[in-house]
């Protein structure tokens, strides 16, 4: 190639980073490459099922402040409600915390005394039976032990939405 280069009177010339087809050749295919797994980690991580299963929550506010007092939560198939007091300060001496569902159309049951801290509560069956028809859930104060007529009788102190995660 040197001899017809000579005889044209082309020198050969140092090619710089622009004129390298090789260089961006590899630049490409790196650069595809980079593409084809980000598009796959992407997919990847939408597909993923959520952190927290299928479950029923209920964070119960104070009407006044709007402040989170406790976290409820339970998956669809259990049998037991998950409690978290998130501040231990609203428990009273000598009273008890009582816990309600609050069905469409019907009169407030209850699930249970909430426990200071953490704890749970035995539901009569499983979460999607229990909880499927309850929108809302509250506290009321009550005597030490819970209500004596099976209804609120003191005051409600906290409520939230009842909601479904899944």
């Amino acid at each position: 190639m040197s001899e017809i280069e000579a005889r044209v009177g082309v020198a050969p010339e140092n090619e710089g980073l622009w004129e390298r087809l090789r260089f961006w050749r590899g630049l490409g295919l790196v650069a595809s490459g980079a593409c084809a797994a980000f598009a796959a980690t992407t997919v990847f991580l939408m597909t993923q099922k959520p952190a927290l299963p299928a479950s029923y929550i209920a964070v119960l506010s104070d009407p006044k402040t709007a402040r989170p007092m406790l976290v409820v939560s339970a998956g669809r198939e259990d049998a037991t409600l998950q409690m978290k007091t998130l501040d231990p300060s609203i428990h009273v001496a000598n009273a008890s915390l009582e816990l309600w569902a609050i069905p469409k159309g019907a009169p407030p049951r209850s699930l249970g005394l909430v426990a200071a801290g953490q704890g749970s509560l035995r539901l009569a069956a499983v979460a999607d039976q229990s909880l499927a028809d309850v929108p809302m859930l509250a506290v009321s104060l009550e005597p030490r032990g819970g209500s004596p007529t099976g209804a609120p009788s003191g005051p409600v102190l906290y409520s939230g939405p009842c909601v479904k995660y899944w």
